[in-house]
């Protein structure tokens, strides 16, 4: 009877980690929605090490496919816009110096992911510099994210949590579909 619950609970952890680990992959590669509302369902559902561990894959991870689909959107589109100084700044950059630009980026928390992805996929890094940069950086503003996460979550009820993850869904649906009519 024993064994079976135990395999019941490694299945549903199995299944929720495969879930969580999907919708860690979209939120990372989209890079504009915050992640902290994810970080908390990833603790609040697998605990504190797996919550961790699947919070910093999924980011990683997610930078890595956002990186690359930035790129190919970007090679699809009218390049008269990369003329810009701005733009043309970015895509003369030394690898090295993207690399560095990169980490430094990657720690600072209020500076969105998807910038951070979208501006290094203009420029000559390669997919492998890019993960390792990124993941460098990564880490120290994941240990952030769930520090302040997992404090948040022991002073409020995770009902609560939820509640305010669903409100702010219905907002930001609500705004965008008046903003599409």
């Amino acid at each position: 009877m024993n064994e079976s619950i135990t395999l019941i609970s490694l299945i549903s952890t199995t299944i929720k980690f495969i879930l969580l680990f999907f919708l860690n992959l979209g939120i990372g590669a989209i890079g504009f929605i915050p992640s902290f509302f994810v970080t908390a369902i990833n603790i609040d559902s697998l605990g504190l090490l797996l919550g961790v561990i699947l919070t910093l894959t999924g980011e990683i991870f997610g930078a890595i496919i956002g990186f690359h689909m930035y790129r190919w959107g970007f090679s699809k589109i009218n390049p008269r816009w990369l003329s810009h100084t701005i733009f043309k700044s970015v895509k003369n950059s030394s690898p090295m110096h993207v690399f560095i630009l990169i980490i430094l980026s990657r720690i600072l928390p209020l500076i969105p992911s998807g910038i951070v992805t979208a501006g290094a996929s203009l420029t000559t890094i390669t997919g492998w510099r890019f993960m390792s940069a990124s993941s460098i950086g990564k880490v120290p503003a994941v240990a952030i994210e769930v520090a302040i996460v997992f404090g948040v979550l022991q002073k409020i009820s995770i009902n609560y949590f939820y509640g305010v993850i669903i409100l702010l869904l219905v907002i930001f649906t609500t705004f965008w579909i008046i903003k599409k009519r």
